[in-house]
């Protein structure tokens, strides 16, 4: 049993898109599992063995209480009955009460699939006769975290204290990062700015609520909320001078 389950579709987009909020949580005595929908087997770069040491390498820089893989393929994840059916047993068996995933709007399919397979199996998990075998469980909203597409935010975490280590994490997976003098494939993730891109979407992030480094999510319907006064917040005129 873990308080946060955070679900990524690929080994290195929970380190990238939630690596703050996750350290920000165990930070606070929340205890946090990991759950990468595929190996990120088709990936341009790497291969099963250096992906697998890796994930694990950022799970610890992370950590994660666990991190698990469900082993759906890469590049093929699908919103069917089965995969969802894995993610149910996911969410059954570790009962959290938070659940964070991608947003279901992006241009990469798996992104996208995964954001509406969690959505759903969240629900669906709570109901006593549908999925496979398990006591139900059903935790609350989905937080959902943006990647390549810009999603107006429903709240930005300060993960200042933190961005330094989110960043060591993502640096785990260095078959996926620009390494000079390397043959490998030209990615998004190994063009020689994309950590420069990471820290420039953090800092604008932060900048909405009046810190140096935020990540932004989204969520589906209100919040319940009992005190208003430290969320709405005043961050001072001079921010904007």
């Amino acid at each position: 049993m873990v308080d946060v389950l955070v679900f990524g579709p690929h080994p290195d987009d929970i380190e990238i898109c939630a690596g703050g909020l996750v350290l920000s949580l165990i930070s606070q005595g929340y205890s946090v599992g990991g759950v990468d929908l595929s190996a990120g087997e088709a990936g341009s770069r790497g291969h099963m063995q250096e992906r697998n040491d890796e994930a694990q390498r950022g799970a610890e820089l992370l950590g994660l209480s666990f991190r698990e893989c469900l082993g759906l393929p890469d590049g093929h994840i699908r919103n069917d009955e089965p995969s969802r059916d894995l993610v149910i047993d996911v969410i059954r068996r570790h009962r959290p009460r938070l659940v964070i995933a991608p947003a279901a709007i992006d241009h990469h399919p798996d992104h996208s699939r995964t954001g509406e397979m969690v959505k759903e199996a969240r629900f669906l998990a709570g109901c006593a006769r549908i999925g496979p075998p398990g006591e139900p469980w059903r935790p609350g909203r989905v937080l959902f975290y943006p990647s390549r597409e810009a999603l107006p935010p429903s709240l930005v975490i300060d993960v200042t204290p933190w961005f330094e280590k989110k960043m060591a994490a993502i640096s785990a997976h260095v078959s996926q990062l620009h390494q000079p003098g390397s043959e490998g494939a030209i990615t998004t993730i190994a063009s020689p700015e994309f950590l420069q891109v990471i820290e420039a979407q953090a800092r604008h992030h932060g900048s909405l609520i009046g810190v140096t480094f935020g990540e932004a999510y989204c969520v589906d319907g209100p919040l319940a909320i009992s005190d208003p006064v430290p969320v709405v917040r005043d961050f001072g005129q001079s921010v904007f001078l």
